[in-house]
């Protein structure tokens, strides 16, 4: 269909020069018929629009007397007319080929780095021992597939343990610093028993291998049965949904982001019922604005209307980023990542009976129920000296 554009643009121009004042001359105006092609079509059916132009203007100059008239109904200047036509058309096709040759690479990019987003990412299963699971990564650039924003899952001796963070900045260094942080995480996920030791160890990853002012927020958590422990650095707060209801899984003594030296690790351990639900996200969710209102985007009504108990992880997740999108209206200004589990042990685990959003209700800060809890602990087991 866009292909027909250039060809009323055409034929309107023959029409006008037809039917309008013979003062005024625009048998010229056929060249934009070509130049239009050149941004809607390949360079074949350009270099036809190009003929054609060419073709009708020297052709409707016959019934008109211009190559027999005197001024600008004379020969020299239809020969003028059909030369800056001719040079119109060509142009049209180098630019036509020129986008084509663009949009090729372009295309080949985004095939890299959706390899690139593979290899770093890698694969969630859509179950891993007593969770179910899904992500979603969704780009605020429409060509670029990944950056800063990382999720990893690992299943362990110890439980399955759970990573979502955000590397400081944008571009290849961000990609390059949580591209290191998921490779150590999956490192020694599987070999360090204390979530402390093992946020200790990404910790230096991140001293390492960034600059003097890098850092990576991020949450841990493991779920080890009912048993779940977090550990969050410096990153937004996870969402807990129990019975569809949402809470901020607050953590009271949260350290700072990885690589600024914090000397001690909070670890906040609890239990978690059959159905909860486990929201983990990216900045670029929470910091998310309206572009008139300048209102943040309301995380927790959206989660619970997204990711109620009747609703699959996966359509859940597409649809609080639908509603992101509709939020912001397209205009994301950072990546975001979106990890969810659900804790649905065997015994328990029944696929959900419907697709439909839950009600949206209380979006008050996260407060345990009685007895699920134990409570928290800060730790001290490393410091600046032994990075």
């Amino acid at each position: 269909m866009r292909s027909l554009i250039p060809l009323v643009v055409l034929l309107a121009v023959v029409v006008m020069d037809l039917v309008g004042d013979r003062r005024y001359v625009i048998i010229t105006s056929l060249v934009i018929s070509p130049l239009l092609a050149a941004a809607l079509t390949g360079p074949r059916v350009t270099a036809a629009y190009a003929v054609a132009a060419l073709l009708f203007g020297a052709l409707q100059a016959i019934p008109l007397g211009y190559y027999t008239g005197v001024g600008h109904e004379s020969l020299a200047a239809q020969v003028i007319r059909l030369a800056v036509i001719a040079a119109g058309g060509a142009i049209a096709v180098a630019a036509s080929r020129d986008r084509q040759r663009r949009e090729t690479r372009l295309r080949d990019v985004t095939r890299v780095a959706d390899a690139v987003q593979r290899a770093i990412l890698g694969a969630v299963p859509a179950r891993l021992g007593d969770l179910r699971l899904a992500v979603n990564y969704d780009s605020a650039a429409a060509q670029a597939r990944v950056g800063g924003d990382l999720y990893e899952v690992a299943q362990t001796r110890w439980g399955v343990r759970i990573l979502v963070g955000d590397a400081r900045g944008k571009g290849l260094d961000a990609v390059r610093l949580a591209s290191r942080v998921m490779a150590t995480f999956r490192v020694v996920a599987r070999h360090l028993a204390d979530p402390e030791e093992v946020v200790a160890a990404l910790d230096a990853e991140v001293v390492r291998s960034g600059g003097p002012e890098d850092f990576v927020t991020a949450v841990f958590a493991q779920v080890d049965g009912a048993r779940l422990e977090m550990v969050n650095a410096g990153h937004p707060d996870p969402v807990l949904l129990h019975r569809g209801a949402p809470r901020l899984l607050d953590a009271t003594g949260r350290r700072t982001p990885l690589g600024l030296g914090a000397a001690g690790t909070t670890v906040v351990r609890g239990h978690l019922v059959a159905g909860d639900r486990i929201l983990f996200y990216t900045d670029g969710l929470a910091e998310a604005r309206h572009p008139r209102t300048r209102e943040f985007f309301p995380v927790l009504p959206a989660a619970q209307a997204a990711l109620g108990p009747a609703r699959r992880l996966d359509a859940g997740l597409a649809d609080l980023v639908a509603a992101l999108r509709r939020w912001t209206e397209a205009t994301l200004a950072d990546d975001v990542a979106l990890l969810a589990a659900e804790f649905a042990p065997p015994a328990w685990a029944v696929a959900p009976v419907a697709d439909q959003p839950t009600r949206v209700g209380d979006d008050g800060p996260w407060r345990a129920p009685a007895g699920a809890w134990e409570g928290s602990r800060s730790v001290a087991g490393f410091s600046p000296g032994r990075r």
